[in-house]
């Protein structure tokens, strides 16, 4: 099968349609406010108007500091496939979590600090989560990794972020195996996704 690859923070349907030709698994669009590569609820239906077709990526909706009314607004008319909630997010009610957990649709996303020894805390009832690195005050995006070894003994399917590159991907996928990965910066040019980066990464990690 390979490793999974879901490019987040897109704000162009040019950049999608790159994805959905490379075949990438899931895009991420982010709506935090505290991200460079947020986008308004105006944004979407140009985004994902060609999401019926066949080999679309999976659709990830990400939220981090953003109104619960206006989670549960937007999800509910856009339909994502997965929602991204970021563990610590001090906005997030259990309840909302709760939500989507039962139903399937949460991707969480765990900020990892420090070596995970207990994979009970990383959602086991899910498919795969999400193991980003910590800043504090943003959601992920930072384009810095965290220790890999902090993960080596993780069993659970997870996409690994943070500092990704086409650069270093094939290393990390090697020392760790995961179900996939998951960039933003580490395919921006500028601050804007790089469709060349795009196609070099995907080149890396399926060889």
């Amino acid at each position: 099968m390979g490793a999974k690859i879901k490019i987040c923070g897109i704000r162009t349907p040019e950049i999608i349609q790159v994805c959905a030709d490379l075949k990438v698994d899931l895009i991420g669009l982010n709506f935090s406010p505290n991200s460079p590569r947020n986008i308004k609820e105006n944004e979407i239906p140009n985004l994902i108007r060609t999401r019926h077709t066949e080999g679309f990526p999976k659709i990830v909706f990400l939220f981090y500091n953003n109104e619960i009314a206006e989670i549960r607004s937007v999800i509910e008319k856009y339909e994502p496939d997965y929602v991204q909630f970021i563990q610590g997010d001090n906005k997030l009610t259990t309840d909302i979590w709760n939500h989507y957990l039962n139903n399937k649709k949460l991707l969480p996303s765990f900020r990892i600090s420090e070596e995970v020894k207990d994979e009970s805390i990383l959602c086991p009832e899910l498919p795969f989560v999400i193991l980003d690195s910590y800043k504090k005050g943003l959601g992920g995006g930072t384009g810095e990794s965290f220790p890999w070894e902090y993960v080596k003994n993780v069993k659970r399917p997870y996409l690994l972020a943070g500092g990704i590159t086409p650069e270093n991907v094939r290393e990390a996928l090697d020392y760790l195996n995961p179900f996939g990965i998951d960039v933003a910066s580490g395919v921006e040019t500028d601050g804007k996704k790089d469709p060349e980066k795009i196609r070099q990464l995907v080149k890396n990690v399926r060889g």
